[in-house]
């Protein structure tokens, strides 16, 4: 029986300015340990907004996951 297999993955970080708006900044990872050190370098304003995993699954079939997250401000002392 074949495997599944990653071929790319992305990380998507969005950034918020009054000025341009929302941005997106894309990059690419090739190793979980890519994923896990791009994820703890983002500083704010960066926000990890979406990763996506492109790859086969172990019919050969071409498969897209995408864990996509949600952040929210938390006004200090109103927790």
């Amino acid at each position: 029986m074949a495997k599944s297999t990653v071929e790319q993955g992305i990380i998507v970080f969005r950034k918020w300015d009054e000025q341009t708006g929302l941005t997106e900044t894309v990059k690419e990872f090739a190793t979980l340990e890519d994923l896990f050190r791009l994820c703890l370098e983002a500083r704010d304003p960066l926000l990890v907004d979406r990763v996506q995993i492109k790859g086969t699954d172990a019919s050969g079939e071409t498969r897209k996951l995408t864990l996509v997250f949600q952040s929210i401000t938390i006004s200090e002392g109103k927790v």
